[in-house]
């Protein structure tokens, strides 16, 4: 009969590991997606930044990034935060209103380092970088939080923000 015990003892052991390791997909099985991910395509529309922040004004152009924010996770529901970077380049009288419209200062040392790879290529040379925390405001909208910079020089604003 100690045998018997013994026996199903082990059985129940060997069943309870069996069952911890091999019985629930990881989360690059239960998706279809890997740990590598692919950087987000350089878009140029302007319809989706304008609508979003229209303190910019009917700006020239527009080079920006959309990504997830955070860890994507289809098992958890709810919405996903989505995390804008952009390189829009103001016009001429906007630029000018908006210099005289606010209080600037420098933008701190390294301003650019979050700045993608695929963005950098449209990145003014030789900018005058300014931050205003009333001009960020404006721009951000109640639903966006994170930087907005100016180039002066150049009328270039950089956006490294997120919905909240």
């Amino acid at each position: 009969m100690a045998e018997l015990r013994a026996g199903l003892l082990v059985s129940a052991i060997v069943l309870a590991l069996a069952g911890c390791t091999g019985g629930a997909p990881s989360d690059d099985q239960s998706t279809g997606r890997n740990a590598s991910v692919s950087p987000a395509p350089v878009r140029t529309d302007r319809e989706p930044i304008a609508k979003r922040f229209p303190r910019l004004g009917n700006f020239v152009e527009a080079h920006w990034q959309a990504s997830t924010a955070g860890i994507d996770n289809s098992r958890v529901p709810g919405p996903t935060d989505t995390r804008i970077d952009a390189l829009v380049v103001l016009r001429p009288d906007t630029v000018a209103a908006t210099i005289k419209a606010y209080e600037w200062q420098p933008a701190p040392h390294n301003w650019d380092a979050l700045l993608s790879a695929e963005l950098r290529p449209f990145l003014p040379a030789d900018g005058t970088w300014q931050v205003s925390e009333q001009y960020a405001e404006d721009v951000r909208t109640v639903e966006y939080n994170g930087t907005v910079y100016l180039d002066t020089t150049s009328g270039t604003v950089y956006l490294r923000l997120i919905d909240s």
